[in-house]
């Protein structure tokens, strides 16, 4: 039994020796669960820039319908203000459109008003709104000639396509020979056609009233505004039909403008005249005085 302590210093010693590894040991298992606890908060805060990124392009998404509707802002230019854009807006704007641009649709009115835009000229709007046309009404009564010529001004420089204020009496007359002339007659005053039918008198009508038949075309008329004739074209075939309508005279009766064959004719007959009487004035003195 001697033995006996020592035995138990040893064993002790023993025990006393394993439990530093165990201290190591233990402090090793420790720094690696605080590794395995860390790697998912690294992970959390490397994701979060791409979180971040995401309300970044939810703003691009959510901007987008407001650039989509910008062209819903973009109105046709208003016109100057003015006592003719005020007439116009009482009077004119119900057919023809606030901006001129015609196609209104009229109940009343077998075709829409025309558009504005070959009314270059005032001398050519101010009669069609004292007169009235075809389907257009006289403005005589309502409006006083101030305020017709204000209109007229209005129409022509404000509404009417600039090209139209281009236009001249010349080009007028080649374009309404080519086109014109073979059923209204060179002067306008209307023609024979087939079938029975006749072309009117335009010259019963003011000259603007040509433009809106070149533009909506007129019983058997053809539409010529936008396929043969452009809005110059079409201005000056209104200069030139003024100019029929109101046709200077040179001297002489103009025999109701019919043309140059029953002009011709009535000349014929007014030169066999003239001979008949020259020769009835010399016929005593046929001798010879001795």
């Amino acid at each position: 039994m001697g033995g006996g302590p020592e035995l138990i210093r040893r064993l002790g010693g023993g025990v006393r020796g394993r439990r530093r590894p165990s201290a190591v040991f233990i402090a090793t298992l420790c720094a690696f669960v605080l590794a395995v606890l860390a790697v998912p908060v690294l992970a959390g805060a490397s994701s979060a820039p791409s979180s971040s990124a995401a309300p970044s392009a939810t703003p691009a998404l959510i901007s987008a319908p407001t650039l989509t509707a910008t062209p819903i802002a973009v109105q046709a230019p208003v016109a100057p203000a003015g006592p003719g854009a005020d007439i116009f807006a009482a009077n004119c704007s119900g057919c023809h459109g606030v901006a001129g641009q015609g196609g209104v649709a009229v109940p009343s009115l077998p075709y829409p008003p025309p558009p504005l835009a070959p009314a270059g000229f005032a001398s050519l709007v101010a009669p069609m709104v004292r007169q009235g046309g075809i389907q257009m009404p006289s403005f005589a009564q309502q409006l006083t000639d101030a305020q017709i010529q204000q209109v007229a001004q209005y129409v022509s420089q404000e509404i009417a396509d600039p090209a139209a204020r281009t236009a001249n009496v010349s080009d007028g007359g080649q374009v309404f020979r080519l086109y014109c002339a073979g059923c209204h007659s060179t002067t306008g005053r209307g023609g024979a056609m087939a079938r029975g039918r006749n072309a009117p008198d335009i010259s019963q009508y003011p000259a603007a009233e040509a433009l809106a038949a070149m533009i909506l075309g007129r019983g058997n008329m053809p539409v010529f505004a936008g396929h043969a004739l452009d809005v110059r074209q079409q201005a000056s075939v209104g200069l030139y039909v003024d100019v029929l309508v109101h046709a200077p005279s040179p001297g002489g009766a103009g025999l109701g403008y019919l043309g140059p064959v029953p002009e011709g004719a009535v000349g014929a007959g007014a030169l066999l005249i003239l001979i008949f009487i020259a020769v009835w004035l010399a016929w005593k003195s046929r001798k010879a005085v001795p």
